[in-house]
């Protein structure tokens, strides 16, 4: 799975309150199945408020510039200042974790305290362990 570099974000759109509705900003990533919003890594969140021409069901969109007049926002005019201005901070903060952690794995320091190897022979025993520690866990 590779998070796509093109710029694109997809933004959950859902109601928040009767005035506001909270858009949620996320990387799309490229796999084998297409392209899917990394709902794992929430970029940014930001409150919009509900306007005459804003009532469309719209839950999801694939933004592409933070340019309010950009056509990925023809279907939300009345939204789009907003929401192009959460595009501009959402890919602001994933440009910078997105560095942060390329450059935390290509620290080979950070890189091997972060390595745990386990001996070929002791790796079946070793997730039986963890998996009888999870068993446990759950059971209380």
């Amino acid at each position: 799975m590779n998070t796509s570099t093109t710029g694109a974000l997809a933004i959950e759109l859902q109601p928040h309150s009767p005035a506001q509705w909270i858009g949620t900003y996320y990387p799309l990533v490229e796999t084998t199945a297409g392209r899917w919003a990394k709902v794992t890594w929430v970029l940014h969140q930001r409150l919009i408020p509900i306007g005459p021409d804003c009532q469309e069901p719209a839950r999801w969109l694939d933004a592409r510039s933070p340019d309010p007049g950009h056509p990925c926002y023809a279907h939300h005019r009345g939204w789009s200042g907003p929401l192009a201005a959460g595009y501009a901070t959402a890919l602001a903060v994933y440009d910078t974790e997105a560095t942060e952690e390329l450059s935390t794995l290509q620290d080979p320091q950070q890189l091997r305290e972060a390595t745990v190897v386990i001996p070929a022979g002791q790796l079946p025993e070793w997730v039986l362990d963890d998996l009888k520690d999870e068993t446990t866990e759950v059971r209380g």
